[in-house]
């Protein structure tokens, strides 16, 4: 007989990975980072591995702790590429450690690393973008508000100009099935 823990038991994070790993009906690898941020707890990176129905696909936990101003939600990230190489989704804990407190992560906003994301491409930055249809806009991790998602999109760094001139909705959209291939050319 296998005992599960109750639900009034769990943690925020047991809460929000449980409720990821029903959604993607597979098991998350968790991976923890100690805070840069005093008074801060750590970071979680959430990584569902690729297959063939989905992109590699890793989800920050940490983020929502931090408070900015230009912030209204409680935000998490999320990342999708069609990749093997985990550079991908060590960023997203990475960037969520560095940035929180100091970046709202709006939708549209431009994070720029200044150096490729991973061996095999050459982009190396990113815009915030809603996440796609197939994952929730909300999710609840226990504690009494939920927790909203937003995507880190990786992009060219002279790619910035387009979304500026295009704006994001149609960068995106020009983007297509291409947006989670490490390989595509610029637009």
């Amino acid at each position: 007989m296998i005992f599960k823990k109750p639900d009034f038991l769990k943690s925020p994070l047991e809460h929000y990975r449980s409720q990821l790993e029903e959604m993607f009906q597979a098991q998350a690898s968790v991976f923890r980072e100690k805070s840069v941020k005093k008074k801060l707890p750590f970071v979680y990176t959430l990584v569902f591995q690729k297959n063939e129905d989905r992109p590699l696909t890793s989800f920050s936990y940490g983020l929502s702790f931090a408070n900015h101003p230009d912030q209204h939600n409680k935000v998490e990230l999320c990342l999708q590429m069609d990749a093997e190489d985990m550079a991908w989704a060590h960023v997203v804990g990475y960037l969520t450690n560095q940035l929180r407190g100091d970046c709202p992560f709006n939708s549209g906003e431009i994070i720029r690393l200044g150096q490729k994301i991973s061996q095999e491409s050459d982009l190396n930055a990113f815009v915030v973008i809603p996440v796609d249809q197939n994952i929730p806009k909300k999710v609840q991790d226990g504690r009494k508000s939920s927790v909203q998602l937003l995507e880190l999109l990786p992009i060219y760094e002279q790619e910035v100009y387009n979304i500026q001139k295009l704006g994001l909705d149609e960068f995106i959209k020009q983007l297509g099935k291409s947006k989670t291939d490490p390989k595509r050319k610029p637009l």
